[in-house]
């Protein structure tokens, strides 16, 4: 509707959540892990995930490429949110429910957030 993409910080909860869910189950049934899962079902869902790791191999896992999740499955996990959140010190601005604000939000112009020509180069 504002064409605004939304990106998912910590999408994996940082793996707190693994084996707790229907999420295990499904990744089970699939033959793939939970974090492949969950990274494959925010792309599908439209959002940005953008896990972290060090680990070659993971980086590699947490691209969720070579598979598709059924409508099924989709609306499976969309039932496991239990709210939980992995990121204690995120600020409490995520709790607003977005048609609240999202008619308020200003113009760029009219705060700076649209850079103009020549502007910011010391």
């Amino acid at each position: 509707q504002h064409g605004i993409a939304t990106m998912c910080m910590a999408p994996l909860a940082r793996g707190r959540m693994f084996g707790r869910s229907d999420l295990a189950t499904i990744a089970k049934e699939l033959g793939r892990s939970e974090a492949e899962v969950a990274i494959r079902w925010c792309l599908q869902s439209g959002y940005i995930p953008i896990p972290k790791s060090i680990n070659p191999e993971r980086i590699e896992l947490n691209t969720a490429k070579g598979f598709d999740l059924s409508n099924s499955c989709m609306a499976r996990i969309k039932q496991v949110d239990s709210g939980y959140m992995s990121c204690t010190m995120a600020s409490p601005c995520h709790e607003l429910a977005w048609d609240l604000v999202a008619d308020s939000i200003p113009h760029p112009d009219t705060w700076g957030g649209g850079r103009k020509k020549g502007k910011g180069k010391g």
